[in-house]
């Protein structure tokens, strides 16, 4: 069966992650009362169902695991994790395979798509990418982080393509692969060295590759 659309991960998976940890270190080891208790929200808040809006728990719970309010929660969180590290892209390059194998796919006609567990705000366009995207969403906004069902449900819905005409890329195995297979979609994993008992569709490490095993299935 052809794949008709493609939807990728963006951090670590679209550009590698060590060039923004490098921009965005300052700004992070600034805060790192904050950095540690939001690692330990995000790990908690992907492991539990939650009603209600999705900030708004985050929020509550680093309120609790830091001992301030949930509004002085929030407001770090914007201030210096999401605003901060938004603009921390600003020089970030992709993979420099990512942009050709992108224009490829979408010259075949493929649909392209990005889904991320953090905002994806201007992400994209510093990292040049945007124009090549038709849909891009953060997990955040289903209320739940990946591996959730919720998130790679929305990118099939937003895609408008059957589950198995979708092939999702990125490089958590844990997240990624898995939570897209448990939805139905097809799976990339960006790995330097494939896992023997991958469930991966594919394992690759350079996007032209990954271009390549595409079009060999599409034609």
């Amino acid at each position: 069966m052809k794949i008709k659309a493609v939807g990728f991960d963006i951090d670590g998976t679209l550009y590698p992650n060590f060039s923004m940890y490098v921009r965005s270190s300052s700004s992070f080891l600034s805060h790192p009362r904050l950095v540690y208790h939001f690692g330990k929200v995000r790990k908690e808040v992907r492991k539990t169902e939650y009603s209600g809006h999705f900030r708004d728990n985050q929020a509550k719970l680093l309120g609790y695991s830091m001992k301030i309010s949930q509004e002085k929660a929030a407001n770090m969180i914007e201030r210096y994790l999401y605003q901060k590290w938004v603009y921390s892209f600003e020089g970030v390059k992709p993979f420099k395979t990512v942009r050709p194998a992108l224009l490829s796919l979408k010259r075949e006609g493929l649909k392209l798509g990005a889904l991320s567990d953090f905002p994806v705000e201007k992400k994209l366009e510093f990292l040049g990418l945007s124009d090549l995207m038709e849909i891009a969403f953060s997990s955040e906004e289903t209320g739940h982080l990946k591996p959730h069902n919720a998130p790679f449900i929305n990118l099939i819905s937003k895609l408008g393509v059957n589950p198995e005409e979708i092939l999702y890329v990125g490089n958590s195995y844990k997240y990624d692969i898995l939570g897209a297979k448990q939805v139905g979609l097809r799976t990339a994993h960006l790995v330097k060295k494939a896992k023997s008992d991958s469930q991966a569709d594919f394992s690759f490490h350079s996007f032209i590759d990954l271009r390549d095993w595409i079009l060999s299935i599409n034609h």
